[in-house]
């Protein structure tokens, strides 16, 4: 499962204000047994936390539902696509969710 999550070319990623959100919002996903992953912001994303939650695209709508249900605070969600060697990002509002 996050062996697979690893090797994805197009994933999205939601940043937090600070670690413990992250890692709360880490704890309360994996409670609902979605496939997230907790990795390294990504350079080309600005965010006060240095950890990010990595997951598919397809998952997003029930993602940011449960961290909204939990009242996780978010930083940011963005839509990563790997080209080559460099990451193509862009910033998701909450509205097209």
């Amino acid at each position: 499962m996050a062996q697979d999550l690893i090797n994805l070319k197009e994933y999205g990623v939601i940043t937090f204000h600070s670690t413990s959100h992250a890692l709360k919002a880490e704890k309360t996903l994996k409670k609902k047994q979605r496939e997230i992953m907790v990795v390294p912001t990504l350079r080309e994303i600005s965010s006060s936390c240095g950890l990010s939650l990595k997951f598919r695209p397809q998952l997003l709508p029930a993602i940011y539902g449960d961290l909204l249900a939990d009242q996780i605070p978010m930083d940011g969600i963005y839509s990563v696509e790997m080209q080559g060697r460099k990451n193509q990002v862009r910033k998701i509002e909450p509205e097209e969710i």
